[in-house]
This record gives structure tokens, C-alpha cells and sequence, in this order.
């Protein structure tokens, strides 16, 4: 080791240091490989994604290393709050359900999105209906719920990118019901990923589709903004009314029932109604309930602020060990990739893109569409770039992805720009290769 370099672990980073080397390979990372200074907190999030410690150049940071390390006082341990039968479920290696398959994509991108969309719309539509009959009539039309899941199964069996795409261009929804569906397509993308029965991942979704049904009783102000302790403890009072009418449909033993009792679960025994501590939830449940958890942080109530898909990813990625098990939450990113499909990124390059597809072995070198170049300007016919063919740009460096950006950032809208990918056969024609 070079003598003005320190080993230092990602939680002791700050900004102002210099990168000079990882515990993992470059080019698994979206960081340059000549090194880099930390400028941002969102860098700091990103290096705790990918690396337990790196390697700081003292001589080339711009604050004192040495001395900003003594001044940091070491944080305490989340688990470090907890008693000693706590601390022993929650460090429990997660219990996973045994694979029973190995799913093969079997359909191309553009083929699977086209009809997907056209679920995508029909599922949304029968979920709006359903829901609207919830609240006036209190009727559920359960088989129109699990047929609707069953589609979606075969959906993201044959290309899991399909619904994953249409999930982030319909993302700006915040009904009920539309977030019932994404979170119900999240569950089935890692249920998928786990290897998981096509009966499990049907239940999954259909647990996930009716997850909603009882925030329709709820006052309309539990369903906005940040609440309060008081109305928090209201806001949980959901799943009891959601339960009170599927044990109508299904038996209180039934897998769905069985998801839906402990979906709210959390690992470290924080979550509702039973507060259960990590194996003790229902393995099905802890893959809905992470599902659900990741659509609340990039699509939450009206009124508070979404975070970009990798924020999302790296919340939860903070919070292993806590809220969801290690194991679990590794096998989560792996299903649904630091940069999930549909994601808009800033590469090194400075130019704009839109994440299309991710290789399942290189997740984080995904397929991206360029729709504005490096000056900003929005192309007339976007450029579709494969990273994991290791492109380089006009200065002869490796182009990575450099951030995730907000929907917003992108003036373009997305159904639009969907259009001009998917539907517009005058457009991307080679996107069928």
C-alpha cells in the first residue's frame, strides 16, 4: 500500500476524501476508475452500496484525513438497542424457500412490452374498478384479481424488464391502486429471481394486488403526507380492515391470508400487527413485504417526497440487518438491479439516458437509450448504448453510469417517449435485435 493511502471503512467516509482504490473491482462499480473526490453525499450512499472499505489518498483529499477520522465519533449499532433475544432473531441468516425453478427469459424486450402493455392497462383498469366496488359496495371480485396476477406472472416470466419498464413510466400515479399493481409486479420480478413456484408467485401477486383493499376505509388524511405517532397507529389499523374482507374469500389459512397477516412484518420486530422478528415472519411475506416497502420509498403518499430507484436501493441496503434480512435484501438488488429498468441516469459523459434492459449477468452495465447528449441537447434520435460492451466516450474513457436522476429531471414525458420506443415502428427498429 502506497504510504499516503489509508484503508478507511465506507461508514467513516466523508466528503472532501479521495478514492483511490475499492475492495471490489471498477468495473463492477459505477465509479471512475482513475479515483475520484467524494463531493456529495449521494456518492457516500453509492460507495456503501458496493464496498464494505476503500482506499483514501491523504496527500491528494482536500480535508485532513487523520484528524476528520479522530473527530468522527463512532455512531452506535442500531442493534445495539435491542435485548439479547432480539439481537439473536434479527442476526438469524435468513431461511429462504427452496428453488424449485430456473427461469429463462424467453421473449425479447420490445415484443414482451408490447404485450404487456396492453396488460399493464387492462390490469389497472380492472383494479380501479374493483377497488371502486370495494369502497361503495363492499364486494371484491377475487377471481378478476388473481386472473389479473396470473397474466402478470406469465408476463414476467417470459422478460421481466416488460412490466418493470411500465411500472417506471406510469410511476407519477399515486391511486391506490395503481400501487397495488407496481408493488404486486415487484414482488413477482423477486419472487421470480428467488426461484420461487409459479404458484408462489401468483399468490404473491394477488396478496399484493389486494394489499390496498382496506386503506380505502381509512379517513383521506391518513393517506397523505407525514403522520404523526397517533396517526400512524390509525394508518396500521389497514391491515386489519384489509383481512377483515379477503378471510370472506379465502380461508384464514390460506397463502394469501398467510402473506397479507405479515407482509408489515419487519425483521427486527418494528413492524405490525404482531411485531415479529426476522425468521419468524412467513418467508413469502418477507418478499411481499420488501416489494411493498421499495414501492412506498420511490412512490410514497401524496405529500412526501419519492426517492430516485437507487436512493430507494441504497435506503434498503442501509437498513440490512435492521428491517430486512441480509440475505434478503441482497437477493432483492440482484432481482431488481441498482438502476432498474426505466430508470432515467446521468452518465460520465454528462449525456442523458433511459436504463432499457439489464443483463442478468452484468446488472450494473445495463442496456441505456441516450435521449440528450452531453451539451444537454435532446436528440432527434436517440442512441442506444450497450454498457456492458464497455463503451468509451470521445476522450477515450470507459462510459458508466454516473447517477440516478429524478423523473423530473427529463423534459420529455415519459408515455411519450414510450411511444417513440415501442410503438413508433418508424423509430428503433433495431431495438427488435
Amino acid at each position: 500500500m502506497h504510504l499516503s493511502t489509508q484503508e478507511i471503512p465506507v461508514n467513516s467516509l466523508q466528503i472532501g476524501m479521495y478514492v483511490s482504490r475499492l475492495d471490489v473491482p471498477w468495473v463492477q462499480t459505477p465509479f471512475p476508475i482513475q479515483g475520484f473526490h467524494i463531493s456529495k453525499q449521494e456518492e457516500l450512499d453509492q460507495l456503501a452500496l458496493y464496498c464494505t472499505k476503500v482506499y483514501i489518498d491523504r496527500f491528494l483529499s482536500k480535508i485532513d484525513v487523520k484528524s476528520s477520522l479522530s473527530l468522527t465519533p463512532k455512531k452506535p449499532s442500531d442493534i445495539d438497542l435491542y435485548d439479547a433475544k432480539t439481537k439473536r432473531l434479527m442476526n438469524e441468516k435468513a431461511r429462504f424457500k427452496p428453488a424449485v425453478e430456473n427461469y429463462i427469459t424467453s421473449s425479447k424486450l420490445r415484443k414482451e412490452v408490447n404485450k404487456a402493455s396492453h396488460l399493464y392497462n387492462q390490469v389497472s383498469g380492472r383494479m380501479s374498478v374493483i377497488f371502486k366496488d370495494m369502497m361503495q359496495n363492499g364486494y371484491i371480485n377475487v377471481s378478476e384479481i388473481r386472473s389479473a396476477s396470473t397474466e402478470m406472472v406469465r408476463s414476467v416470466l417470459r422478460n421481466p424488464d416488460a412490466l418493470a419498464w411500465l411500472c417506471r413510466i406510469n410511476d407519477d400515479n399515486q391511486a391506490l391502486h395503481e400501487q397495488a399493481v407496481r408493488s404486486a409486479i415487484w414482488g413477482i420480478i423477486f419472487a421470480r429471481h428467488l426461484g420461487l413456484s409459479k404458484h408462489d408467485l401468483r399468490d404473491i401477486g394477488t396478496a399484493l394486488l389486494l394489499s390496498a383493499i382496506g386503506k380505502c376505509k381509512l379517513p383521506k388524511e391518513l393517506l397523505y403526507g407525514t403522520l404523526t405517532a397517533e396517526e400512524n397507529t390509525l394508518y396500521q389499523g389497514h391491515l386489519a380492515l384489509t383481512l377483515e374482507e379477503t378471510e370472506k374469500i379465502f380461508s384464514s389459512s390460506h397463502q394469501v391470508n398467510y402473506i397479507l397477516s405479515s407482509y408489515c412484518e419487519r425483521n427486527n420486530g418494528s413492524g405490525y400487527p404482531k411485531k415479529l422478528i426476522g425468521n419468524r415472519i412467513p418467508f413469502l411475506a418477507r418478499v411481499a413485504g420488501m416489494a411493498h416497502y421499495y414501492e412506498e420509498l420511490i412512490n410514497p403518499l401524496p405529500g412526501t417526497e419519492a426517492l430516485t430507484p437507487v436512493e430507494a436501493i441504497s435506503n434498503l441496503y442501509n437498513e440490512r440487518g435492521n428491517l430486512f434480512q441480509n440475505e434478503l435484501v441482497e437477493s432483492f438488488i440482484q432481482a431488481i438491479g441498482i438502476y432498474p429498468t426505466g430508470s432515467l441516469v446521468k452518465l460520465t459523459n454528462n449525456s442523458i439516458g433511459v436504463v432499457m434492459e439489464q443483463p442478468q449477468n452484468s446488472r450494473l452495465r445495463p442496456k441505456v437509450v441516450i435521449v440528450k447528449d452531453g451539451m444537454n441537447v435532446k436528440l432527434d434520435k436517440p442512441q442506444v448504448v450497450k454498457l456492458s460492451d464497455n463503451p468509451i466516450d470521445r476522450f477515450g474513457m470507459p462510459l458508466q453510469i454516473e447517477k440516478s436522476l429524478r423523473s423530473t429531471s427529463l423534459e420529455i414525458n415519459s408515455q411519450e417517449l414510450h411511444e417513440k420506443l415501442f410503438v413508433k415502428n418508424n423509430w428503433f427498429s433495431f431495438l427488435q435485435a
